[in-house]
């Protein structure tokens, strides 16, 4: 270890090297690096704030656990355990620089009014704040996730695109509505703003350097700064004014567990809230709709069809419309929200075959080889001559001449105490303890899914345009749950600190200077389409970091001015 005026030398050299990205890897043991803003996680929320913070000229580190690029040896640090619902921790979320947008599909549409409220039918609903918190900065988010500024109105989409391909179905308003969603490219937010980082004066990115524990001072109230690892089995200390955690839903509430020198409980976790409120959107396909007529009106509800079209684009955003509960059904009758699309499938299509490739292409397209299964390969060579002609057929996006489309829904999670991330006893090669997920689903998911199923096939029916099959969901088959890779809530927000674990400024309940970023602040899940929401929060953060630093700088000069009068009188 250097000693003395050598190791002040080599971290001089080091921190003052012109590079905006550097490698951790090099950094020498046992070193300690000052910023006044270190963040935790180079993903939407870490990047985004760090864009924030240079625009403002404070002196910011980001500490991302990847590098520029995927690497499988890095990734597998997202392996885990799963005790509750089937779900594959290290697929769902990619470690390298731009995070989860890497592997992000471009959905996005802003939360709504509902979405903040404390419904008494929902339990543990409620934000600490309404929507107009939040809704001044969409218009900012909208520009860094790249898509345009106009509105999300099922009626402006219809009208600036050719009624053909954006055809809207005759609804019952009362029951259900259309909703509209934008696409981003999508946004991969290493890529898009690595030069905006590399040029940045204020702010500098350790790659490959995993955060392994918060510090605190002696009665865990102030964050000093980071302990970091590196694959080279090398430790060093990024010491911080104000810390923080932009990590992800799983890996926020992971580093407050193991930060536990000070409290065995964890850092933040003296109610025995880090790590609960797992959310995350139920996915379900059961279900078919056979239309009656052109299957053409059922295109701009087909995401096959409308993801990334660029038929369906006004200024260059792309939209997609699906069935949602009106919300004063959802009032009426006590349910969450729901969203249903209809995929568009060509006669004889073997949806095993499909779901099976679409695996295999995202393990290759992601790299995540230890996901590919044998069966995943014998099951798709043995059905390739049914899929090349299914792929094909998505290609020339053919749904108007589909026999019939599946029912796709997307349910709003419902925050559970029970649904939680805890600590593994296995440990990852940093001697880390794993992550282990129990993620539950209750009976108001369910119920709400099944009386969205039941609304579309009396509408559907009753206004001729098709006929709805359901014998899967009437005879009450075990429903097939799957994710879409939304980890939200383990770090939720509330004024209680029994109920929550940062405050309406995602600051930790009783700590100074720790902050939280991300979906893991959520307290309510929104019905899907998290990502606008996280870069919203983000902006809001780092306005509020920036407003309470102007704040201290005042106070701090206000009183050095008081103190050089006082001496000048004497």
């Amino acid at each position: 270890m250097p000693t003395g005026l050598a190791f002040a030398f080599i971290c001089l050299l080091f921190w003052g090297l012109n590079t905006m990205f550097i490698d951790a890897r090099g950094v020498p043991s046992d070193s300690i690096l000052d910023t006044e803003i270190c963040i935790v996680g180079g993903g939407v929320a870490g990047i985004t704030l760090a864009l924030e913070f240079e625009r403002k000229g404070i002196e910011t580190c980001v500490v991302e656990g990847g590098g520029l690029h995927f690497n499988s040896a890095s990734q597998s640090l997202y392996e885990g355990d799963n005790v509750g619902i089937d779900y594959d921790l290290q697929a769902s979320r990619t470690r390298q620089l731009g995070g989860s947008s890497n592997c992000w599909g471009g959905w996005i549409r802003p939360f709504i009014g509902i979405d903040f409220e404390e419904r008494d039918w929902v339990p543990n609903s409620g934000w600490p704040f309404k929507l107009t918190e939040v809704e001044p900065f969409y218009r900012r988010a909208s520009e860094l996730v790249q898509v345009n500024h106009h509105n999300f109105e099922p009626q402006f989409w219809h009208e600036h695109l050719s009624g053909h391909h954006a055809q809207l179905l005759e609804l019952n308003g009362a029951a259900l509505e259309t909703v509209v969603s934008k696409f981003s490219p999508p946004t991969r937010f290493g890529y898009a703003y690595h030069k905006h980082l590399a040029a940045a004066a204020t702010t500098k990115v350790l790659l490959n350097a995993n955060a392994i524990e918060i510090a605190t001072s002696d009665d865990a109230a102030t964050a000093t700064g980071v302990h970091v690892a590196t694959s080279a089995h090398k430790t060093f200390f990024v010491r911080a004014k104000r810390t923080i955690l932009a990590a992800g839903g799983i890996e926020n509430a992971r580093l407050m567990l193991l930060s536990h020198k000070v409290d065995q409980r964890g850092l933040g976790n003296e109610h025995d809230v880090v790590g609960r409120y797992f959310m995350e959107h139920p996915r379900i396909r059961i279900g078919q709709m056979v239309p009656s007529g052109n299957a053409a009106a059922f295109r701009f509800y087909d995401a096959r069809y409308t993801y990334h079209n660029r038929k369906l684009a006004v200024d260059g955003t792309s939209a997609s419309a699906h069935v949602g509960l009106a919300e004063h059904l959802q009032r009426q009758e006590k349910l969450v929200q729901c969203r249903t699309y209809f995929r568009a499938c060509r006669p004889g299509e073997d949806g095993e075959v499909t779901e099976r490739f679409h695996a295999l292409y995202n393990a290759i397209r992601s790299r995540h080889y230890q996901d590919l299964k044998l069966r995943t390969f014998a099951t798709v060579a043995r059905g390739s001559p049914n899929l090349m002609a299914s792929l094909l057929y998505r290609r020339l996006k053919l749904a108007a001449k589909s026999d019939y489309f599946q029912i796709e829904s997307v349910v709003e999670p419902v925050p559970d105490r029970e649904s939680r991330v805890t600590l593994s006893p296995q440990r990852d090669r940093l001697g880390l303890n794993r992550a282990a997920l129990n993620w539950r689903v209750g009976d108001l998911e369910k119920r709400t899914h099944l009386r969205m199923l039941g609304l579309i096939k009396e509408q559907i029916e009753d206004s001729g345009m098709g006929r709805i099959d359901l014998e899967e969901a009437d005879a009450g088959r075990r429903l097939s749950i799957i994710g879409c890779n939304h980890h939200m809530g383990t770090t939720r927000m509330h004024a209680d600190p029994r109920l929550g674990v940062v405050d309406q400024n995602c600051k930790v309940h009783n700590m100074h200077n720790l902050h939280i970023a991300g979906s893991s602040v959520f307290a309510t899940g929104g019905n899907d389409m998290p990502t606008l929401t996280i870069v919203a929060l983000a902006l809001r953060l780092a306005e509020h970091v920036k407003a309470e630093r102007d704040f201290g700088e005042s106070i701090t000069t206000s009183l050095s001015r008081k103190s050089t009068r006082q001496q000048a009188m004497t």
